[in-house]
């Protein structure tokens, strides 16, 4: 009983380590989820892995101190339901870490910016503009009658459809 116990416990520890490496460190998730209100972190396949995982220990060093299996295996149970349950929320929290990285040049609107490239009278330069906390380089036009130097300071008054902004002097 305790060889089986052990080989349930290696063979579903080892299964449910790869799957969080590789749902960590490389974003595949090859488990399946299902909607809940609680919007939990942890797959189905996952959850089960631990269950087995954890309780197939619990019963196995339980059996290896007392002889009543009746008695292991509930222990064994209620330890595979906490560590599902703590899993769970290890996942939340790393899966709360995560930021939205994707921006657009509309972003930029109303922005203070520095001139890149030389932006002429109307013709087109580049401007440094900061969105979501990183310096982005866009193609910006300017109606103003001179030229805007490198490392002058402009506003972001509008985006056109093809990205490139329209600026202005600050």
């Amino acid at each position: 009983m305790i060889i089986i116990l052990t080989y349930i416990a290696l063979i579903s520890g080892g299964i449910l380590v790869l799957l969080l490496l590789l749902s960590l460190l490389s974003g595949l998730d090859l488990d399946l989820d299902f909607d809940t209100d609680a919007g939990g972190g942890l797959g189905a396949v996952k959850g089960v892995l631990t269950f087995f995982s954890v309780g197939a220990w619990v019963v196995r060093l339980v059996l290896l101190t007392e002889t009543n299996p009746v008695l292991a295996f509930i222990v064994g149970g209620a330890a595979g339901a906490v560590g599902v349950w703590i899993l769970s929320l290890i996942l939340k929290l790393l899966l709360s870490q995560q930021i939205n990285v994707n921006w657009s040049p509309d972003e930029a609107i109303m922005e203070q910016g520095t001139v890149y490239l030389r932006i002429p009278a109307g013709g087109e330069g580049i401007v440094r503009v900061t969105i979501k906390g990183t310096k982005r380089e866009l193609k910006a036009r300017s109606e103003a009658t001179e030229d805007i130097p490198t490392g002058a300071s402009v506003q972001v008054d509008s985006v056109a459809a093809n990205g490139v902004v329209t600026v202005r002097p600050a």
